[in-house]
């Protein structure tokens, strides 16, 4: 058994990789994982990103699903202390945190720290350099959820890290440059086998098409979703848009949550994790939209990918490095053909699926398969326990 310290500042606790498929598995393969998380003033953030107000979690130590839970209260601004934490990494000095994650995960004892951010990785290796200096060696995991950017910071940290987990395989080719000599695993953003689908709505003239997760302007874009939408349905008999997630609360997205909320045709709502299986056992095409502006959206397997094909539902996708070698080897789904597609070319890809069954379902088996053999979590469960051994 290792003694596992998750440490976690912006993600909420029920984060759906590092919780729910990361700690859960570790628990099962029999492990003790404590998460240490961040809260806002008294509350948790649930994966929705809303405060949760149940006063169970409000407590300073608490366990879910057997997992160990200590909570902390989040500074802010954490960009801004760059400066004093390279100087404190510089000098060996373990005396400048901005709020008490260091304490907390120093005080679980344990013999793995799994960083899933880079300003937490630099708890982790202070934590590691403290206890070093007391003769106690320990092991530091960075979980790189992201391609991160390449700075003094970062490469100082990473000289302390015995284990890089990263998520696609383009930013672990990146990683393995930049970082020689530190063992890498790929560890996809991938649901569990749905050893059984239910059947989809063969009627001709339904369809729908859905997207996963937060819209922002560069992750799946309101806009366009209102444009698809718009001309899908004087296209398409009984068109529907599913919004499986949510559009920000913040000021900016104001007016297009508002017409989002109002369009007769669209439905946007947020899901339990666990439920995401019923709610696409009727979509027909998973959208995906990823500004590549944004290097990591580039290189980025997001979980929305796995989660359509895992269920059966072919992706149309922009023309995203990763998406599209992905999509072209498994023939899972359509690439349009550009960065930026306009909403006419969305639609092109969803009609030819809307109009040819038969390629929509053999795309929607291709897809199935690809998860079941190779990229389901099951598989990345091994890997994970394979990374752990290795730390022994």
């Amino acid at each position: 058994m290792v003694k596992i310290c998750k440490l976690i500042r912006e993600h909420s606790f029920k984060d759906i990789r590092i919780f729910e498929k990361e700690a859960i598995s570790l628990r099962k393969i029999g492990h003790d994982v404590t998460i240490v998380a961040g809260k806002n003033g008294k509350y948790v953030l649930g994966p929705d990103r809303n405060y949760i107000t149940d006063k169970t979690y409000q407590q300073d130590s608490f366990i879910y699903k057997d997992v160990h839970f200590l909570t902390y209260v989040i500074k802010y601004p954490l960009s801004s202390h760059v400066n004093e934490m390279i100087k404190a990494l510089e000098e060996n000095r373990q005396d400048f945190f901005i709020d008490t994650l260091y304490d907390k995960a120093l005080s679980t004892d344990a013999n793995v720290y799994h960083a899933h951010e880079w300003h937490t990785l630099y708890e982790a290796v202070q934590i590691k350099r403290s206890l070093r200096k007391k003769g106690r060696n320990v092991k530091v995991v960075f979980d790189a959820h992201e391609l991160e950017a390449d700075n003094t910071l970062m490469a100082l940290m990473m000289k302390e890290v015995d284990h890089l987990i990263t998520v696609s395989e383009s930013i672990k080719e990146i990683y393995i440059k930049r970082y020689p000599g530190i063992p890498v695993t790929l560890i996809y953003n991938s649901p569990s086998y749905q050893e059984e689908i239910p059947v989809k709505n063969d009627n001709k003239d339904s369809f729908t098409i859905a997207y996963e997760g937060v819209v922002t302007v560069g992750k799946g874009n309101p806009q366009k979703i209102l444009d698809i939408t718009n001309l899908c349905k004087s296209k398409m008999e009984n068109f529907r848009f599913e919004i499986i997630g949510r559009v920000p609360v913040r000021k900016y997205y104001q007016v297009m949550r508002k017409k989002i909320n109002d369009n007769p045709y669209i439905e946007c709502r947020w899901v339990d994790y666990h439920d995401l299986p019923k709610e696409l056992s009727n979509v027909h095409v998973g959208y995906i939209f990823f500004g590549t502006n944004e290097e990591n959206r580039n290189y980025a397997l997001p979980n929305k990918f796995f989660s359509y094909l895992n269920n059966g539902v072919p992706v149309v996708v922009n023309q995203s490095h990763e998406m599209k070698n992905f999509v072209e080897k498994y023939q899972c789904g359509i690439v349009v053909e550009k960065e930026d597609p306009t909403a006419e070319e969305y639609v092109e890809a969803f009609q030819l699926l809307y109009q040819d069954r038969q390629l929509l379902n053999q795309m929607s088996k291709n897809g199935r398969e690809a998860m079941r053999t190779i990229y389901c979590w099951e598989r990345m469960e091994e890997r994970l326990a394979e990374v752990y051994n290795s730390l022994k």
